[in-house]
């Protein structure tokens, strides 16, 4: 199930408020008041009375252009022109450049109960790492039952019932020189519509380098193999099941029919791998990330086996009909 994390104007005031240089000009936190749009929008327009395609959600931040205009507006222009921007439900305003905030925008946004803050950095830079912040915030993630590894720098996630041996397949991997990003629980993270990044259930996962196999018992990988067989997080690229022989019959030969997963909206290449005794699959592991990387660089092996092998048939028949009239 998609998940979306709460941002409130008061989290944010408490995790960014050094970062970003902000203060409070209303004396209002903003408990209630929800971040639900990763973007951020300057309301130049709809303060100059264009009301259409405006959204509310999102933060609003007020430059020196918008002040600059505010500042030359009669008082009742000005006054109808801050409570045409209250009357929309929005999160917060923030003004940039450490500008000196207008009296009459403080007490409205003070009788409307909107948070009014003020950034001393300049609105370019507030724009950038508010942006970053508030799209990390805000985006939709889910948790997956399975085990991600960066193989040759492609993340792969390694799904399968339980026992199946996705933590023994992460093992082997690490043994020979790949890094594990986490094991069991995935937290996968949507990011800019088509990313997904993986990573532990925590945003600081101290568990990520523990890994549990089964017969053993938890080993912590980083003290075994050293600090460069785990990383915190990855892209997730390519999904492998694993499931046992048999279980499903329709296994991919060829390699034409090119499988997807979607997860959170975003599909991904999906690959099975069937397993019996003595089969290797760290090896086939390594093979489907050398695969993808190749595609990445437009060289479709299957698909290029194919044309070769039609083209060839195709000779062969031609040759059979010449040799056919050359007896007639």
């Amino acid at each position: 199930m998609k998940i979306r994390d709460r941002l409130t104007v008061k989290t944010l005031l408490e995790e960014k408020k050094k970062e970003l240089k902000l203060r409070n000009a209303s004396g209002i936190e903003g408990k209630e008041h929800v971040v639900t749009e990763n973007h951020i929008i300057c309301p130049g327009l709809l303060l100059a009375g264009f009301k259409d395609h405006f959204d509310s959600r999102a933060i609003q931040i007020l430059g020196q252009q918008e002040l600059k205009y505010l500042n030359k507006l009669k008082t009742d222009d000005f006054n109808e022109a801050i409570a045409r921007l209250l009357r929309f439900r929005i999160p917060c305003i923030i003004v940039t450049d450490g500008l000196s905030v207008p009296r009459k925008l403080v007490e409205q946004c003070t009788q409307e109960g909107v948070p009014l803050l003020v950034s001393r950095l300049k609105q370019c830079d507030l724009v950038h790492r508010l942006l970053d912040y508030v799209e990390k915030k805000t985006a939709p993630y889910v948790y997956v039952h399975g085990t991600l590894v960066d193989v040759y720098g492609i993340g792969i996630l390694f799904t399968g019932k339980s026992g199946i041996g996705k933590s023994e397949t992460a093992l082997d991997l690490v043994e020979r020189g790949h890094r594990l990003v986490a094991d069991d629980i995935i937290k996968i993270t949507r990011r800019e519509q088509s990313i997904l990044m993986g990573q532990g259930k925590e945003p600081v996962d101290f568990f990520h380098s523990y890994l549990e196999i089964r017969g053993i018992g938890v080993v912590d990988l980083s003290r075994v193999f050293g600090v460069r067989a785990t990383r915190l997080h990855k892209r997730v690229e390519v999904e492998v099941e694993l499931v046992k022989w048999g279980e499903k019959a329709n296994v991919e030969r060829t390699g034409l029919e090119e499988r997807t997963k979607k997860i959170l909206g975003v599909a991904i290449p999906y690959r099975i791998i069937p397993l019996v005794p003595g089969k290797n699959v760290s090896v086939l592991s390594e093979m489907v990330a050398l695969e993808h990387l190749l595609k990445l660089y437009a060289i479709d092996s299957p698909k290029i086996f194919n044309k070769k092998l039609l083209e060839l048939m195709k000779k062969k028949s031609e040759q059979f009909a010449q040799l056919d009239q050359d007896t007639e």
